[in-house]
């Protein structure tokens, strides 16, 4: 989501959370809060749930699926060519 330190912070603030007791909730550094919050930093996945479940959130994107095509499970000779090549499908 592209407000998710103005989030994070909103429902921190609504909580009256200090930066240093939601870190405490999810066991993350302060710093790390105040970087977010400052947008000096996006959350990796597992941070963002963290903060979802802590705030009561949501800051995660559902991604669209992508269809992944199925390799011939048959071949034994599958080469790193092969990969690159279903990749860039």
């Amino acid at each position: 989501v592209p407000d998710y330190s103005k989030i994070i912070k909103n429902a921190r603030e609504n909580r009256k959370l200090s930066q240093k007791d939601l870190a405490f909730k999810i066991n993350e550094k302060e710093s790390v809060i105040h970087r977010l919050e400052t947008e000096s930093m996006s959350p990796s996945y597992t941070l963002a749930k963290k903060l979802e479940k802590a705030l009561e959130i949501k800051i995660i994107d559902k991604i669209s699926e992508v269809e992944i095509p199925k390799l011939d499970t048959d071949s034994k000779n599958l080469t790193i060519g092969d990969i690159i090549k279903i990749k860039k499908k």
